[in-house]
């Protein structure tokens, strides 16, 4: 990434300073108040107090430490951006309205994850915490049939501390006061994203609200061959291969906005970092937040080891940094709570296998791999390729980009779709960055080869804005048509409306004997 010291400034009138210290503090504030809560109302009054003190003593020690070198002095206070009111005032309504208008909150027509997202939601506000369900609650026969319990009860488990202060203000004023809570904070982790992602363009430029809407793979070109041919494997737009998929930023937002706007953010504090005495807090509080990006996350924060500017130093003082107390203690606490949290439910990820093996034919793997990547990476690595490839942070992404798709964990591959964010996040910066400057190009390169390069950067910017202005449409139009949104389809994992999805919300929200698992036994209430 470019140095931040590069940052252009602009005369106090113009706008506000903003430090990397800062920046740096706020987010984590945000990205850790979400655990705070959950630990406060999920886990015993003891070990809740103890993992608290530990979590806002980490993070205090964290932001000090920030504006540090990996020796441990102090790096003079000059990385920071002024950035203009305009900006300031055009983010937060971007950030506002791109939260409103992909579903969060329920205020307009939502998209297919939104059923689920609604009832946790209102679970979490209606029930008390742990959540737990009886089985006497399901009122439609088909969903008791399936369940095949008319009795008993499960525990409630997923990454869902994303929803903890809106539940919160839920259980305190309601569901509507909930939802707006829940558009809020949406929106305030989308403008700190901006925000950050502005440091890495080194002035502020539109360019990245645009590319944090916008970008995607190439998907339209795969989607106008299903059109015109109506070929058997394709599934939706951004599944246009079996078992194989990188989502579009603009339907991640629609669909599990509760994992990719934690994890943009926990990317961008991992490319700001100093020094490495605090990654493991910086990097591992994502797994609160989605367990699969911080499988995505993980080369990219080894990666940021090699950074010459950036890196944890040589020798004793590498082991130092790294095996140092915040690092361990973080490490420790995190995957004590989350990590025996989830594995409660490990029968979730029972799906899994090399992806070559669900096809009828494994050597039909090899052009569909070969196709996808085309699609969804080559682009972006010919156009970014030149500028980054001494940068082991990016090609840590790229070659992680690479390798996801030969494994495959759920029906749906939750380890491409959700596995990838970090590393793709890390590209659209890039990508971001590059257009920031390529705008700013006034007269026309005399070189045919350069401008030839430039028309096929264009026509990427433009072919990648397909599958978000495809989900508008769809949105824009059932909004004014007026057709029914399916927000309500299950209302509730204790009181399922529609059978049809209680098999998966069995599968992935259900744990039975939750009482014999680690953290319902010995760390929850």
């Amino acid at each position: 990434m470019r140095e931040i010291s590069d940052i252009k400034t602009h005369s106090a009138s113009e706008g506000f300073k903003i430090s990397a210290k800062s920046f740096y503090a706020v987010s984590m504030g945000f990205l850790m108040l979400p655990v705070l809560i959950f630990a406060i109302g999920y886990l015993k009054p003891g070990i809740a107090f103890l993992s608290g003190v530990i979590f806002a003593g980490l993070t205090i020690v964290a932001v000090l430490d920030s504006s540090r070198d990996k020796e441990g002095k102090l790096i003079p206070d000059k990385d920071y951006i002024k950035l203009p009111w305009k900006y300031v005032i055009a983010f937060v309504v971007i950030a506002l309205v791109l939260s409103f208008i992909t579903g969060v909150g329920e205020f307009i027509f939502t998209l297919q994850d939104h059923p689920f997202r609604r009832a946790i939601l209102r679970d979490l506000i209606d029930y008390k915490w742990p959540v737990i369900y009886d089985y006497a609650t399901q009122s439609n026969p088909e969903v008791k049939d399936i369940l095949g319990f008319d009795k008993g009860n499960v525990a409630f488990c997923y990454y869902f501390a994303y929803f903890m202060p809106a539940a919160l203000v839920g259980k305190l004023f309601g569901l509507n006061a909930a939802n707006a809570m829940l558009l809020i904070w949406n929106a305030f982790g989308m403008f700190l994203t901006l925000i950050g992602m502005t440091k890495f363009c080194r002035r502020p430029s539109y360019a990245v609200p645009f590319v944090y809407i916008f970008f995607a793979g190439l998907d339209a070109l795969p989607d106008l061959f299903y059109v015109l041919t109506h070929y058997e494997a394709w599934l939706w737009l951004e599944g246009y291969v079996p078992g194989i998929s990188y989502i579009a930023n603009f339907t991640e937002y629609c669909n599990v906005f509760n994992q990719v706007v934690p994890c943009f953010l926990v990317t961008l504090l991992l490319l700001m970092q100093k020094n490495t005495r605090s990654m493991a807090l910086t990097a591992g509080i994502l797994l609160a937040y989605s367990p699969w990006a911080v499988i995505g996350i993980l080369p990219m924060a080894i990666a940021s080891l090699l950074r010459r500017e950036e890196g944890c130093g040589k020798g004793v003082l590498a082991v130092k940094n790294i095996l140092s107390p915040v690092n361990i203690l973080s490490a420790a606490v995190i995957l004590a709570i989350f990590g025996s949290f989830y594995l409660s439910n490990s029968g979730a990820v029972d799906y899994r296998g090399f992806t070559f093996s669900f096809y009828s034919e494994p050597l039909w793997f090899i052009p569909c791999y070969l196709i996808f990547i085309l699609v969804e990476v080559a682009p972006f690595v010919l156009i970014l390729g030149k500028e980054r490839k001494k940068d082991p942070v990016f090609i840590a992404a790229v070659l992680t980009l690479l390798i996801l798709p030969f494994y495959r964990i759920s029906g749906m591959n939750d380890l491409t779709m959700r596995g990838s964010m970090p590393a793709l996040f890390l590209i659209q910066v890039c990508l971001a960055s590059k257009l920031t400057d390529t705008c700013e190009i006034r007269d026309v390169p005399k070189d045919k080869k350069v401008r030839r390069g430039l028309i096929a950067f264009f026509l990427v910017i433009i072919l990648m804005m397909f599958p978000a202005l495809e989900n508008m449409f769809v949105i824009f139009g059932s909004q004014i048509t007026g057709d029914q949104s399916n927000k309500e389809n299950i209302g509730s994992f204790g009181n399922i409306n529609q059978a049809e999805y209680t098999e998966v919300i069995e599968e992935q929200f259900y744990v039975e004997d939750y009482s014999k698992t680690f953290f319902f036994r010995y760390l929850a209430k």
